[in-house]
């Protein structure tokens, strides 16, 4: 099974944090084949230019392209760089794939889902339909907005019964968990009993901070720690 993980810059030249989260899926998924995609070798799986969008797009919202296109066509897993596993996908995931298709669920209360972890069986219709609409808005605007893919999945839900429904059949597991040691929580000193729990199978971290010197007592770098 295939999990891919995107930087367009190259992984050589991506900061600690996300070196830290690659090898974090390296060292726990022995049985994945792990993709390591870049402005480089992107084409080997996505034909960008066959889509339509504007050409000084930021690059998160052209990752949430690359993500809807690769599953709908390859199936696999979709990975931020930023996300840090903490357990075996062997252990938990089968649970939660059941139907086809996760993600977690509702990450704050004003969103549906997340979408910087995503499974999705080849050609499933959760992401065909997303992966269709995505790629209308963009033939049509060009750009978007913060946090459109996930309303637009909202949209497609309240208004397609078929979608709603596949949805409904997708094992739930909070999105709020994984951001239990997020910014501003990255270098505080409480979250050790949490970490060594294992209680979280995946973490969301960012690269948009300034880290401060190496402390092992600090969650994040205790996490590193782990490996």
């Amino acid at each position: 099974m295939n999990l891919y993980i995107l930087w367009f810059q190259g992984f050589e030249n991506a900061p600690d944090i996300v070196k830290w989260c690659v090898h974090s899926w390296k060292r726990y998924n022995p049985t994945w084949n792990i993709v390591l995609l870049d402005s480089n070798n992107l084409h080997e799986y996505v034909d960008l230019s066959k889509i339509t969008y504007d050409k000084d797009i930021q690059l998160c919202h052209l990752a949430d392209i690359v993500r809807m296109v690769l599953l709908r066509d390859h199936g696999g897993l979709w990975v931020d760089a930023t996300a840090f596993c903490h357990k075996p996908l062997d252990v938990w995931l089968p649970a939660y794939i059941t139907s086809g298709f996760f993600a977690f669920e509702k990450p704050y209360p004003y969103l549906m889902l997340s979408n910087w972890f995503l499974y999705a069986e080849k050609g499933h219709p959760l992401v065909t339909q997303w992966c269709q609409e995505t790629l209308y808005y963009y033939q049509v605007n060009g750009k978007a907005n913060t946090y459109f893919a996930h309303h637009l999945f909202e949209h497609l839900y309240h208004t397609d019964v078929a979608f709603q429904r596949e949805w409904d059949k997708v094992p739930k597991l909070s999105g709020s968990i994984p951001h239990t040691i997020m910014i501003p929580d990255f270098f505080k000193t409480t979250g050790r009993k949490d970490i060594d729990s294992k209680r979280v199978p995946v973490y969301k971290l960012s690269y948009k901070c300034e880290f401060p010197p190496y402390d092992p007592r600090m969650n994040v770098y205790y996490l590193y720690s782990t490996l």
